[in-house]
């Protein structure tokens, strides 16, 4: 029986994805690729989901998406049940229906009529993105499949516009250490408080001062959490912790970063009295395999200006869909890794990045099924732009 997209993606979106706890759903896309067709379909040691298409061996395109989401929040919000995939007014609700089982839905629906091409493919589902994007991808395509693709495809969402570029993201760990004493004589002491309340500030000042870039926007910084020590009321903490969200511009390096960090601390030393010692964190989780995923909490922006390739695909998109357009994504995603492995980075997905995360999550159904149509088109160009450069 053949595929239907929506029917797929209703399949999806009902079983719960929560990064380090998507097995369900890998076990739920590894049949529905075989479904689809496809030679060889298999799980690696990480969790990730991975199908390699083979052609004509000219040139390496990965596809790739991420089979976790975040959680959804407080139920009250929510207009239907967020694990039902309720299909209302030509749209596909619940959660991860933008980001991305949608676009997953679509690939996986592609693949099932997709001629054979002059370039090999590689499908790739990966886990834990929402925490630490590209970890698991870096993961699949230099130990599991040990391969160097040439372009690298997502399915984040576009609104079906052509991908072509995001900032990166650092997350910066600001540790204030003061002296604790009694709430009533703070005088004997250091507040570690006020220091977190100052380094906060600060970053604030910071944050108007950043680069930036004409497609992709400027760089940002804001704290997101802040946790202090001692926890009693009467006493002032010694030791504060603010974690700061950095998006980041291609080609600023980790001491780029760091060095506004070290100037904010210097504030917080000479005003406040206080310690203060920026670091980039360390993130360690482990995969729904038990894996043990670690890594320094610095993702690097990306930008694609191959205009030999981008113009031919936006041609051949536009006759499809002629509202293609070219989209930089406010957010990250896995392609943080592509200037490492030295590939093009590219996407295309149905739905509006702006709905990630939202509650009442929702993806037309128009362009779940116009998005079929245009990954296949989508591939057999790249294929071409690929294969003409190695013959």
């Amino acid at each position: 029986m053949r595929l239907d997209v929506v029917e797929l993606l209703k399949e999806l979106v009902r079983v719960k994805s929560l990064p380090g706890s998507e097995g369900e759903l890998a076990n739920v896309v590894k049949e529905f690729l075989g479904r689809a067709g496809v030679d060889k379909v298999f799980i690696d040691s990480v969790g990730n989901v991975i199908a390699p298409v083979r052609g004509g061996g000219l040139g390496i395109i990965v596809v790739e998406g991420h089979l976790d989401t975040v959680d959804v929040g407080d139920l009250s919000q929510w207009v239907v049940d967020p694990f039902s995939g309720a299909v209302i007014d030509g749209r596909v609700y619940g959660r991860g229906t933008v980001d991305m089982k949608g676009s997953i839905a679509s690939q996986i629906k592609a693949l099932e009529d997709l001629k054979t091409l002059e370039s090999d493919i590689y499908v790739v589902y990966t886990v834990h993105e929402e925490i630490i994007e590209g970890v698991a991808l870096r993961h699949a395509l230099r130990d599991s499949l040990r391969i160097r693709p040439d372009v690298v495809v997502t399915g984040e969402a576009t609104s079906l516009e052509l991908g072509l570029g995001h900032r990166g993201r650092a997350v910066i760990d600001l540790e204030i250490s003061g002296v604790s004493a009694h709430a009533s004589m703070p005088g004997e002491g250091i507040n570690s408080l006020e220091g977190a309340a100052l380094a906060i500030l600060k970053v604030v000042e910071a944050s108007n001062n950043l680069p930036a870039h004409e497609l992709l926007g400027s760089e940002s910084a804001t704290a997101t959490l802040i946790e202090c020590w001692p926890k009693i009321q009467p006493q002032i903490p010694d030791k504060c912790l603010v974690t700061v969200d950095h998006r980041v511009l291609p080609g600023r390096s980790e001491a780029d970063i760091m060095r506004v960090y070290e100037d904010v601390c210097n504030h917080v030393k000479d005003l406040k009295n206080a310690g203060c010692r920026p670091s980039l964190r360390v993130e360690e989780v482990k995969s729904w395999r038990d894996y043990p995923l670690h890594t320094k909490e610095f993702f690097s922006g990306w930008i694609n200006e191959d205009e030999n390739l981008i113009k031919p695909l936006m041609r051949t998109l536009k006759k499809m869909y002629s509202s293609v357009s070219r989209h930089y994504w406010r957010f990250s995603t896995d392609l943080v890794i592509v200037n490492e492995f030295d590939a093009a980075g590219l996407g295309l997905g149905p739905g509006k990045e702006a709905l990630a995360h939202k509650p009442n999550e929702y993806v037309e159904v128009a362009e779940l099924r116009k998005a079929v149509d245009m990954y296949r088109v989508m591939l057999r160009e790249i294929s071409n732009y690929l294969s003409s450069k190695i013959k």
